[in-house]
């Protein structure tokens, strides 16, 4: 039984890694990025419970078939599909799964209900008890999941304009001008059966719609480099953030090689208190710097070290450069700091704790309306929340997903409060039900980048005597 359920894992997974694309107008092939997923539960629910998780690349290059290059003109025809989910969903057992899976379908109907799909969006889920893979069983069913980074493609506005890493479910749904032979899974959810709640207080829906947000573009990349290095202080002499870095990891080594695009939730991230000032732009400097080196996993060398060491002194020395990185690194450990600016000219406030940075937490979600320190000293309680709660870092507990729908009556959509529309809109998703003037983003036509330098990045390790250094896509994790 064991050995056919972990080969049911795999099978979910060799199909699901999930990639970023860029078009080679040269040599007119697919550059692909793909992500090494973890093959055992074990190391599932390890990333579930590690703030700095690691997306490891590997890049593939595919043959065009047709020419890529077609530019057209005006909005495509589109229909909008009424159920766009293709949920795949794999059980561990019966008894895990029970009726989970309705309640995954309960979740993609609220966000259906509330966005225009115009292709399908293929996920893969897999269901199945952490508590049994985790070597401390405290506190194991709070850890309600993980939905790993989306497939990425680079795309841009305009030839000219800077490009930006869009999840494939929302690149299916623009016009773009190019055929895109896209993967054939979207992004990955692995829900945690270990937590049963009561069905008066059963939330579930609720989790599975927050990791679906998730997966269509709810996210970002900056990272401080506390993130990347532990015991940072012992070699630099502030925090500062950087722009994501590609790597390409094998058995051996892992090889540094440049930048990658911010994603385009980054691109609308602001200073709440100067909503003019978008903070990517603070950290643009940095890319001026070469990052090319290789270090071996296991036993880096003296040379491998220096090099690594090397390298990121340099973007610390850079005085304008990294004037930019400590500013960013200070505002996303800073309460009330953080913002996204929505096309309307709204400000929403991103989620921060009082002095602390956190990966999984800090960022990718909506501040919830009271003061937290860190993420393990808040508890939301049903009288303190606003309609966005969907997307807050932490559950709502004890409190059905109905409940807390028909405690919002206001609001326009069922369980996704306007914050998070707003937030998804100037992403490029269209409200579904809204007039044409709000939903401008289907009339653009999007490039795909020509720059030679886009990837997707990560981690490392490295020290005198093995220092971690991850370099990482943040994988959101959602906790009570």
């Amino acid at each position: 039984m064991k050995f056919y359920k972990n080969i049911l894992l795999l099978a979910s997974l060799l199909v699901a890694n999930a990639h970023y694309v860029k078009r080679d107008f040269t040599k007119k092939k697919y550059e692909i990025y793909k992500n090494a997923v973890p093959t055992s539960y074990e190391q599932i629910v390890k990333d579930a419970n590690n703030p700095n998780r690691v997306m490891k690349l590997k890049k593939f290059e595919v043959d065009a078939t047709e020419d890529l290059f077609k530019i057209n003109k005006g909005k495509y025809s589109k229909s909008i599909i009424n159920d766009p989910f293709n949920l795949n969903v794999h059980c561990y057992s019966t008894e895990d799964c029970e009726n989970y899976p309705a309640r995954i379908q309960e979740g993609a109907y609220f966000i259906a209900q509330t966005f225009e799909f115009y292709q399908t969006v293929n996920v893969n889920v897999t269901i199945f008890p952490f508590c049994r893979y985790m070597q401390n069983e405290s506190g194991c069913e709070s850890v309600m999941g993980i939905t790993y980074p989306p497939t990425f493609i680079s795309l841009s506005e305009t030839k000219d304009s800077e490009p930006f890493l869009y999840p494939q479910a929302l690149v299916k749904q623009l016009d773009v001008d190019s055929d895109i032979s896209y993967d054939p899974i979207d992004f990955l959810i692995y829900l945690n059966s270990s937590y049963k709640p009561i069905e008066s207080q059963d939330n579930r829906a609720l989790i599975a719609a927050h990791e679906i947000l998730h997966g269509l573009g709810f996210f970002h990349q900056i990272n401080p480099i506390s993130v990347y290095l532990n015991n940072y202080q012992n070699y630099f002499n502030n925090d500062f953030a950087l722009p994501p870095i590609r790597y390409e990891e094998t058995e051996n080594t892992i090889a540094y090689n440049g930048w990658t695009p911010f994603s385009i939730f980054d691109k609308y991230i602001v200073n709440s208190s100067k909503p003019d000032e978008y903070l990517y732009g603070k950290l643009e400097k940095y890319k001026t710097h070469e990052v090319n080196f290789e270090i071996s996993i296991k036993r880096p060398t003296t040379q491998q070290y220096n090099k690594f060491m090397s390298t990121f002194k340099a973007l610390e020395n850079d005085v304008e450069a990294n004037a930019g990185g400590i500013e960013v690194a200070n505002l996303f450990s800073t309460l009330n700091a953080v913002g996204f600016r929505t096309k309307d000219g709204k400000v929403v406030e991103l989620q921060t704790f009082d002095g602390r940075y956190e990966s999984a937490s800090s960022i990718s979600h909506i501040n919830v309306p009271f003061k937290c320190k860190s993420s393990s000293t808040c508890t939301v309680t049903n009288a303190s929340i606003n309609e966005n709660y969907l997307m807050y870092f932490t559950v709502i507990s004890k409190a059905s997903t109905s409940r807390l729908v028909n405690a919002f009556k206001e609001s326009k959509h069922e369980l996704v409060g306007s914050d998070i529309v707003r937030i998804m809109c100037t992403l490029g998703w269209n409200e579904k039900g809204s007039s044409s003037d709000n939903n401008n983003y289907s009339n653009n036509v999007y490039s795909f980048s020509q720059e030679n330098n886009n990837s997707s990045g990560s981690r490392h390790l490295a020290t005198p005597s093995f220092i971690i250094m991850i370099l990482s896509f943040i994988f959101f994790i959602f906790r009570y």
